[in-house]
């Protein structure tokens, strides 16, 4: 975001210093000579009109100068506030902003198109804007900046700061509102490119695991079925009795081979979340020996994105397996809720019964926790592969997952899972 191209065409800005006075003396004086040309051209059109000097040349002279003086003013001030690009009006100037950046390429070059008009606009030494990711600034500023919040729709997304004389408050607010649209458009494109970043590293890790999984799974179980089928074929003619034992040994490898596949299979989208949806298959995750575990639900679990799902459920069994194994509980706790943002309203989407699907997913979070009454984590935790794994998990949809001891006694696994997910 250190992106500081200027504006095509220079814009506009409001008057300070050496462009007020060089902008009076151009309008006023240019005025002052077209008004005498004026009086005087009237004055001696009379007279010569009259064969002498008449005492009405001179009103007449004078209210014609009095009424062209209003429009020729405002015309000869537009004219030299395009020669010297300088605006009075701020609206004016919140205009030419719009007008600006709606030329930009991308709100990355946009708001450093807006920092340098915004800064001339204010008459400021530098101005700075923050937005999350960076700050674009043009000038310096000082040790004590006038610092605006940067809000749209009632969510902060940016600060502005300046330094210099003091601005006008009316004109600083107007410029904060069009810069708040702009940082705002700014932080959705970081978090789209993260978003991309982050699907782009999911997918090549994935390819990475069914490359490693065909190659030294799959792969080797198939040759060695091929091998074990060249040697019943060949002994064949020699020693048919041998071919029973060799076709039992392929009719084994065959098998293992389909459980290699169904392992690979399982491992992309596990099956009972097809065949149960995400509460039943919460629900199934009890069932196995140890400790009684509860399920308790909470909400339209069923409109939970399908990348959701599968962490949800990976997170649940990998922190039951543990509590199974190590945590000498009694009994455990699977709580998930889907919890909606305050003020999110319906949202349309492009299929389901009626095209609306729940407010809670269009802007909520599923909450997952997995709670147990055993002898909790030791003193030194060490990052083993079932604790990086359930961190992985929620981190690939944008979440978190925390892992500590559960007040009371035992351990807690607490994944917070955003159920607003973007495609790449």
């Amino acid at each position: 975001m250190a992106v500081t191209t200027p504006p095509a065409q220079p814009p506009a800005v409001r008057p300070s210093g050496v462009h007020a006075v060089l902008n009076g003396v151009l309008v006023y004086g240019t005025l002052a000579l077209i008004a005498g040309g004026i009086y005087s051209g009237l004055t001696w059109l009379t007279g010569t009109l009259s064969g002498g000097e008449d005492p009405v040349a001179g009103l007449v002279a004078a209210l014609t100068v009095g009424a062209v003086f209003r429009p020729v003013r405002l015309r000869l001030q537009r004219a030299v506030n395009r020669l010297l690009r300088v605006e009075h009006d701020p609206y004016r100037v919140a205009d030419r902003l719009s007008r600006t950046l709606q030329e930009a390429v991308d709100p990355a070059e946009g708001l450093a198109t807006a920092v340098v008009l915004v800064r001339q606009a204010l008459r400021a030494d530098g101005v700075a804007v923050e937005v999350h990711g960076g700050t674009v600034a043009d000038g310096e500023l000082g040790e004590r900046s006038v610092e605006t919040p940067l809000v749209w729709h009632g969510e902060p997304v940016g600060r502005l700061l300046s330094s210099g004389p003091a601005p006008s408050p009316d004109l600083l607010n107007l410029l904060a509102r069009h810069l708040a649209e702009l940082a705002h458009a700014v932080r959705l494109t970081a978090d789209l490119r993260r978003s991309r970043e982050r699907i782009l590293t999911t997918r090549e890790e994935e390819r990475r695991r069914l490359r490693r999984d065909l190659h030294d799974g799959l792969g080797p179980t198939l040759a060695s079925l091929a091998m074990t089928v060249d040697e019943a074929r060949l002994r064949l003619e020699r020693d048919p009795e041998a071919v029973e034992g060799l076709l039992i040994r392929v009719r084994d490898q065959m098998g293992a081979a389909i459980v290699d596949v169904r392992d690979l299979v399982y491992g992309l989208r596990p099956p009972a979340l097809k065949d149960l949806g995400l509460a039943g298959s919460l629900s199934s995750l009890a069932d196995a020996p140890g400790p009684r575990v509860d399920v308790a639900l909470a909400g339209p679990l069923e409109d939970v994105p399908p990348a959701v799902e599968v962490a949800a459920y990976r997170i649940a069994q990998e922190a039951l397996t543990n509590v199974r194994r190590h945590a000498q509980a009694t009994t455990a706790l699977v709580r998930a809720e889907v919890v909606p943002v305050k003020g999110v309203g319906p949202t349309v989407t492009g299929g389901g019964s009626g095209g609306i699907a729940d407010a809670a997913t269009a802007g909520g979070e599923l909450r997952l926790s997995i709670a147990d009454d055993g002898i909790g984590l030791p003193e030194k935790v060490r990052g083993g592969v079932g604790l990086l794994s359930m961190r992985e998990r929620a981190a690939e949809t944008g979440g978190s997952c925390t892992i500590g001891p559960r007040p009371g006694g035992g351990t807690e696994v607490v994944a917070r899972l955003p159920l607003e997910t973007e495609a790449p």
